[in-house]
């Protein structure tokens, strides 16, 4: 059973079946949570994680426990969408 549980977690593969939320974060849980300095990673990290968000607003407005995260999008707009711009600029360098 931990091997599902594990890949459903991870991956939000259920669509929110075993959990109640899709495990993504900023980059100020994984400095909280590791060793991490907070160097040049951060803003590509929060950019990836604000894209994602934007890009997928319609799964997430679905959640009460997300919802929230697209009110911030909203509200931060100014500081947010340059680490949009940011991530997508290291993305189009990743191909």
């Amino acid at each position: 059973m931990m091997v599902p549980n594990v890949y459903g977690m991870s991956q939000y593969a259920d669509k929110g079946l075993m959990s109640t939320k899709p495990y993504i974060s900023g980059a100020n849980y994984l400095l909280k949570m590791s060793a991490y300095n907070k160097e040049e990673w951060v803003d590509k990290w929060d950019g990836l994680f604000w894209r994602f968000l934007a890009k997928h607003q319609a799964l997430f407005e679905k959640n009460p426990r997300t919802k929230m995260l697209l009110k911030l999008l909203q509200k931060n707009a100014n500081t947010i969408h340059p680490k949009i711009a940011l991530a997508e600029k290291w993305l189009m360098q990743q191909r």
